[in-house]
């Protein structure tokens, strides 16, 4: 009754400390969540536009190239022909009309100036040359880039004959970190539809298409409404055919039959008007702006620009980013930590990118992996703290018990000391009283001086035990070798066992083969052959018989003990090695023991570079066999 209340005690008692470590662990979780939330929320008090800029260049770097939309071709005002015109920066106007003219020839479907184009560029003279060429196009359209012309009136000799409208290609001067990349196409600037905002109707009219490009793409931004460009490619993509080509007529037949072609300069001597950044180069004289005008257009004629993900989308996948990453990387060994921290990235981008190229929508890539970094280096510091409070706590509990074993240590070895003197006095008096030839008369006392010697036998045998084991524990155990016939220690042991092995009329017999002399610690196996012999003894039934055999196999000694007794179980094999380890099906007799006899055994024996083997079934017995090398390995 007692044991079960002390074994319900201990169970409530561990219950209670498990219920303590999940509080603390729950509230460390919760910790580090809270921190999480007031971290991610003060990140969105801040814009990050550069980097948002660069992630977004990313996606679009990774992204497989579309190609260039089949109805846009562009003509660019090169070098050879500025040269012919005195290095005029500005296409003359004889030249814009040769230009239009054998374009025209081909019948496209639209013709786009995008280049400075107002009066002050342009005399009175010069725009009537180009109005009259520009009457033989269907569709003339002329995109201006200069600011002077920006919400002005048409020249008066336009008014009929051309579309008048801006044709900027955005730069971010101001945004994403003032990187001066062209990432945006105005659908109107001030109200004034933009050239490709017209373009595009145009197309989809003579296509008499009703698409209509999606409001939700669309972005206020100052005065103008634009979209993100969905760039087809790098450099390359739309690629200019040279004016002074045109001119010479070295351009195939209905080469731009059906087109729309976009003309403009392409000036190395030009680089601030006629060249741009892209998400795929920051490189001067790189891409040409005309280039960038033709992706502009595309992006509209497909229907197909991104759009920024909703703010509230973006701080809520901030949110459950930084929550799960701080829970994670709390249960999580640094290393590992780290590991995730690359994989919830590298996670982060692929859902980015599946957005970017199924959906078209740019989801912020920055705020939720700036959660995560953060979430990482404000929990591995916080975990590191915890640990060093519970390593603190394990260091000094392992400080107490270390002081305690030694306390325990200290006491066994002068208990057993002094226990050792008085058992020898009486086990030496006993012995004595036996041997008086008085003693035949008096059966009763020589059967009580029997049990006294018995008695003080396994006694001293427990005090020896215990004696070895704090000197193992000590490390004071060390081999003393001589060399020796081992089957005479077997004998001198198996005389002192014959007592224990009357008093249940178990036979012991010995099979021992002839060997010859080797090197051992005489006492220390001495000491493991008893133990064996008395173990094989207690736990055989009466009227049985143990078995002893010794014999050379290869470079070993094998000496087996083999028992009669009920077996050891399979899964307490391995455990009966142990420290005080009793095995729990044992017969009724349940003999006593400190449960060190078998561990010493092991201990020995690899001391002396051998092994100990254990074959034993159920009711069948057990054979202990000890594997003692013969000088090889010894140290």
């Amino acid at each position: 009754m007692k044991q079960k209340r002390e074994l319900a005690d201990w169970k409530e008692l561990e219950q209670r400390e498990a219920n303590i470590k999940a509080n603390s662990k729950f509230m460390s979780h919760l910790s580090v969540s809270l921190l999480s939330l007031v971290l991610t929320a003060a990140l969105f008090q801040f814009d990050f536009e550069a980097l948002k800029g660069l992630l977004t260049d990313v996606l679009f770097r990774t992204q497989p190239p579309i190609g260039a939309h089949p109805a846009i071709s562009i003509v660019g005002y090169d070098e050879l022909v500025s040269a012919k015109n005195q290095g005029s920066k500005k296409i003359p106007a004889n030249t814009i009309v040769e230009t239009i003219l054998k374009i025209n020839r081909d019948k496209p479907l639209a013709i786009a100036l995008v280049t400075p184009f107002s009066e002050k560029i342009y005399t009175d003279a010069e725009l009537a040359l180009m109005s009259s060429a520009f009457t033989q196009v269907s569709g003339m359209f002329i995109g201006y880039t200069d600011n002077e012309s920006l919400g002005k009136n048409p020249p008066r000799s336009l008014f009929h004959t051309a579309h008048y409208s801006p044709g900027y290609v955005s730069r971010d001067t101001f945004s994403y970190g003032a990187d001066s990349v062209s990432r945006r196409v105005m659908l109107s600037i001030d109200g004034i539809p933009s050239v490709y905002s017209k373009l595009s109707n145009y197309y989809h009219q003579t296509l008499k298409s009703n698409e209509h490009y999606p409001v939700k793409h669309i972005e206020k931004f100052g005065d103008a409404l634009q979209t993100y460009i969905r760039w087809q490619g790098p450099q390359g993509t739309y690629p200019v055919t040279p004016m002074s080509e045109l001119l010479s007529d070295k351009t195939p037949p209905n080469y731009f039959k059906d087109k729309i072609v976009l003309i403009g300069t392409v000036l190395s001597s030009n680089r601030d008007g006629d060249f741009i950044f892209t998400p795929y180069s920051r490189a001067p004289f790189h891409t040409p702006l005309l280039e960038g005008a033709a992706h502009s257009l595309a992006t509209l004629l497909n229907s197909d620009g991104l759009y920024k993900a909703p703010r509230w989308m973006n701080i809520f996948l901030a949110l459950v980013v930084g929550l799960i990453s701080v829970n994670c990387i709390m249960a999580m060994s640094p290393r590992n930590g780290l590991f995730f921290l690359g994989a919830a990235i590298l996670i982060l981008f692929s859902i980015a990118r599946i957005s970017f190229l199924t959906f078209g929508c740019l989801i912020d890539l920055v705020h939720p992996s700036l959660a995560v970094f953060i979430g990482y280096y404000f929990v591995i510091p916080y975990r590191l703290v915890e640990e060093h409070k519970k390593r603190w706590h394990y260091q000094e509990k392992s400080e107490f018990m270390a002081q305690l074993e030694q306390l325990k240590t200290n006491f066994l070895s002068l208990v057993s000391h002094d226990l050792k003197t008085p058992l020898a006095q009486i086990q030496g008096n006993a012995e004595l009283a036996l041997n008086d030839k008085a003693i035949d008369r008096l059966p009763d006392h020589q059967l009580a001086l029997r049990s006294i010697i018995q008695t003080t036998d396994s006694l001293t045998n427990y005090v020896e035990g215990i004696l070895d084991l704090t000197r193992i524990e000590g490390s004071k155990v060390h081999l003393n070798i001589t060399s020796k016939d081992i089957n005479t220690v077997i004998q001198e042991v198996v005389k002192t066992k014959a007592l224990l092995a009357s008093s249940k009329n178990i036979e012991i017999k010995m099979s021992l083969e002839p060997l010859f002399a080797f090197k051992f610690d005489v006492k220390l196996i001495q000491q493991v052959i008893s133990n064996l012999i008395e173990n094989a003894i207690n736990y055989s039934p009466a009227n049985s018989k143990v078995i002893i055999e010794s014999k050379e196999e290869k470079s070993f000694i094998k000496i087996s003990v083999v028992d009669e007794g009920n077996g050891i179980p399979e899964e307490e094999q391995e455990k009966i090695f142990t420290k005080f380890y009793r095995i729990s099906n044992t017969s009724t007799e349940n003999p006593k023991g400190t449960g060190l006899g078998l561990y010493l055994v092991k201990y020995f024996v690899e001391l002396h570079q051998g092994f100990v083997t254990l074959l034993s079934e159920p009711s069948k017995g057990s054979t202990f066999t000890i594997n003692l090398p013969i000088e090889e390995g010894l140290p």
